[in-house]
């Protein structure tokens, strides 16, 4: 029996709006529905004295599995929802750990949301209000927890392999180009939610 691969469908930009010269952060579903969806985070390796093609850019990619909250506990694991997830231990824990930050409300202070929301946020079904999730999360306790070894990209393997995510528009038989139908982050995740 062979497996799957999957077949990624770029489905929002989280980021800015011009992610090759800011940063981007781009969510995609497999449309085979056999794995989670993923996340590439694109972002620009600061040197004021490095420009033009000798920019450089960090890039993480990491699934972002649906997680489960059971009995206050938040657990990317299906296997095991009585297991948290490394970045959502129990507030009971606190007392024995105070020094650990690897609490949701940290994070949630940290983004100034509620504990509630992050949780639906990472329970969410709809990949792109999870990925605000797991970018919270990431923006908190740093991209390097969920990918150990981003990739450097120049501009033009970034152009390269991210073309169609940083300009995504289509050309019609006119010559004519229009804006494809994909959603944006301006109006905060819960806008997104109820598109």
């Amino acid at each position: 029996m062979s497996t799957k691969q999957p077949v990624w469908q770029f489905v929002a930009n989280l980021g800015d709006r011009d992610p090759l010269n800011y940063s981007g952060f781009f969510v995609y579903v497999d449309q085979t529905g056999v794995y989670d969806p993923k996340c590439v985070l694109l972002e620009r390796i600061t040197d004021d004295s490095v420009t033009g093609s000798a920019e450089r850019w960090q890039v993480w990619r990491f699934d972002i599995p649906r997680c489960t909250d059971t009995n206050g506990i938040v657990s990317d694991n299906c296997f095991h929802p009585d297991h948290p997830a490394w970045f959502a231990k129990p507030e009971s824990e606190r007392t024995e750990r105070p020094q650990d930050t690897t609490y949701l409300r940290n994070v949630c202070e940290s983004n100034g949301i509620t504990e509630t929301e992050l949780r639906a946020m990472l329970c969410a079904s709809d990949p792109v209000l999870r990925a605000y999730g797991y970018r919270m999360i990431g923006d908190y306790h740093g991209f390097d927890n969920f990918d150990n070894y981003p990739k450097t990209f120049t501009r033009k393997d970034l152009f390269r392999h991210y073309r169609k995510e940083c300009f995504p528009r289509s050309v019609h038989r006119t010559g004519r180009k229009v804006a494809r139908n994909v959603p944006s982050c301006e109006n905060g995740p819960f806008a997104i939610a109820s598109v």
